[in-house]
Parts: C-alpha cells; structure tokens; sequence
C-alpha cells in the first residue's frame, strides 16, 4: 500500500509540474501577443563639434585657435604682376637670340659637296657654278642650283639635295661627246644630239673641220644639224682609215680622197648606199683612166662628177 501510494503521488506531482508549466507559457504567449511592439530605428549620434563634411567641400573656412603666443612665423610669397607685354618681349628676345645662333653657326655654311655622276667636267668647275660656296644652308635653293649648273657646258641635267646641317649632294647627268667639231682654231665636243659644248682635252674622236667656219655653224654653244653628225659617224664605221672628215653648209659631209679629189657625201643617215655608188662611179672612172677633181653622191638619184 504505501509503496503503490508513493508512486501514484510522484506520479501526479509530475503530472501537475507539467500541467502548471504548460498554463505558464500560454500566458506569456497571449500577453506578448497583445503587447504594441514598436519598431526599432537606428539613428546616428551627433557629437557635438564634429565637422560637417558634406559642408567642407563648400568653401567652408576653418579656423584654428593658436596658444596665446605662439606664431608659426610662416614666410610671406612675393606677389608677380607680369603683364602680357613684358612675357612678348621675353619671348621676342629668346626667339631672336635663337636665331641669331644660327645665322652665325659655322656648321650651317656650306664648305663643300657630295659630287656624283662627273667624268668630263672637273667638279671644281660644278662647285664654283653651283653658287653655294661658302653660302648659308638656309638660303640654298636647289631647284636654282640646279638651273646654274645645266648651264655648265656638257652638263644634261642636275640634281641637287640638301641635307641638314650643310651637306649637299650634287647628281650631274653629262653629255657624251661622239666628234670633235672644229671651226677654224677653236675646238668643240658634239653630242648625237648635235648639242654642241666645250672641249675639254683630247678624246680620240672623229674630228669634223668646218670648211665655212665663218657662218659659225650653231654659234659658240649651239646646235650641229643632227643629220651631219649621223652621216659622219656611220661614214667613219664603213670607212674606219678616215682621219678627218669635212663638213660646209651647201654640200653637207664630205672627206678628202688619198687619191687626189674631194668627196661629197651630204647629209642623212643613208650612207651605205651613197658609199656603194660612189664606189661604183670611182671604179668606173679610173677604168677609163679619168682622175676626177670632185664626186658627189649628195643626191643618191643624181650622182656626178667633175674633172
């Protein structure tokens, strides 16, 4: 009995125990249920005497108290009032002096050239016409250079380029001379262009003597009819033991025969043919034991001679 009683009572005090527990918690539950909670909101504290720093950027001026006393003894800045006048003279004067330099810089005078293309005329002759000698590389103008030196005697053409601080490249094309014209004791190179120029020594060319010097056949630097230059040069190929050919405006080219009588050849690039009649009418002559003072074969259609 007792000990069924025991149990039966601990039984029911945990029974109450839970029973209590349980009505605990629904009161608290139905209390917090109508209880007005208000929402919480967080809010940045000032202090005081804090800066404003959405202000500072404004403009705002800040202003530090010292010690009674006490001085930093911060330097004082020279104030500059420079006018725009005063900085164009400035800039005028430094600009000048500037080009003063080098107006006066002895590398930017010209003491020489870079020469290229010249066998026939002395490259002293190309320098001293050229214009340049001792002239300051700012006022050489190369297409006037190369003006003056096409002037030179056998002289084509001419190029000329600059390069800083004084170097100058002359490129010359010359003439090539293919005779020697020669009208009385003056002596002329001759071109196949027929341009003639200045003799400048001795080449071993066909020499031309001009029987009428005193018509001055192209003047002192003129041109050579074309076609006596073509007809003497070819003459001198089919016939290579001509030493001196002649040459007269009435009767074109002609040469001297060995045999004792002057030959007229004319003009014109057509001499093998004029050669082959003239040959024809010599043997033709002598065959009948005729010595002729002239043959000509300048018209091939009309060929003559006279005794």
């Amino acid at each position: 009995m007792t000990a069924g009683t025991t149990k039966t009572t601990r039984a029911e005090r945990v029974r109450r125990r839970r029973s209590q527990e349980s009505r605990q918690r629904q009161q608290t539950v139905a209390r917090a249920a109508t209880t007005s909670v208000r929402p919480l909101v967080s809010r940045p504290r000032r202090v005081e005497g804090a800066a404003d720093f959405k202000k500072m950027g404004r403009g705002r001026r800040f202003e530090i108290a010292l010690p009674t006393g006490l001085s930093l003894g911060l330097p004082t800045l020279p104030q500059f009032n420079v006018s725009w006048r005063l900085a164009s003279l400035s800039m005028v004067i430094l600009l000048s002096a500037m080009l003063a330099r080098l107006l006066i810089d002895p590398r930017l005078f010209v003491n020489g050239i870079n020469l290229g293309g010249a066998a026939l005329v002395p490259g002293e002759e190309i320098y001293a016409e050229s214009g340049i000698a001792r002239q300051h590389i700012f006022w050489v103008d190369s297409a006037a250079v190369q003006k003056r030196i096409a002037t030179i005697p056998g002289i084509a053409s001419a190029t000329v380029t600059i390069e800083w601080p004084s170097n100058v490249t002359i490129v010359v094309k010359e003439r090539v001379p293919v005779v020697t014209w020669m009208e009385g004791d003056q002596k002329w190179w001759v071109d196949a262009e027929g341009q003639k120029f200045k003799s400048r020594g001795d080449l071993g060319l066909l020499p031309i003597a001009v029987d009428d010097a005193a018509t001055g056949v192209g003047g002192r630097s003129g041109r050579v009819p074309v076609e006596a230059i073509q007809g003497a040069l070819q003459l001198r190929d089919l016939r290579p033991n001509i030493e001196t050919l002649h040459y007269d405006a009435q009767h074109g080219i002609s040469y001297q025969d060995g045999r004792g009588w002057r030959d007229y050849f004319g003009l014109g690039a057509d001499m093998a043919q004029k050669l082959a009649v003239y040959e024809s009418l010599v043997d033709n002559l002598l065959s009948r034991g005729m010595l002729p003072a002239v043959v000509s074969v300048e018209n091939l259609k009309a060929p003559f001679y006279r005794r």
